[in-house]
């Protein structure tokens, strides 16, 4: 930017993320600004930013030509997400799994 013009202008920018500034403000708040940062990424990177379990991974190397970056850099590489009972049966709660048992 220091090599530019002093009157060059800005490009313009083809999106915008508007976030809260104030000191109260909880940063790690899911569905005020951690969820709205990601979709805007995602948008952006046209991917998709989530993390998966390991079976969904697989199911999306047979179902899709191009993998989430989650699954390319962890499942493909073979660092996935450990399971446990626990985690299963909430991912079975939330929908996110099927359950087999």
């Amino acid at each position: 930017m220091r090599l530019r013009p002093p009157d060059w202008p800005l490009p313009r920018p083809e999106a915008i993320h508007h976030i809260v500034e104030d000191f109260l403000t909880d940063w790690t708040a899911p569905n005020a600004h951690i969820l709205p940062l990601r979709r805007f990424l995602e948008n952006c990177l046209s991917t998709d930013l989530r993390n998966f379990f390991a079976e969904s991974c697989f199911l999306f190397a047979f179902t899709h030509q191009k993998l989430p970056p989650f699954c390319q850099q962890g499942y493909v590489r073979m660092q996935g997400l450990v399971g446990s009972q626990e985690l299963r049966h909430h991912a079975v709660q939330a929908g996110l799994l099927q359950d087999y048992t």
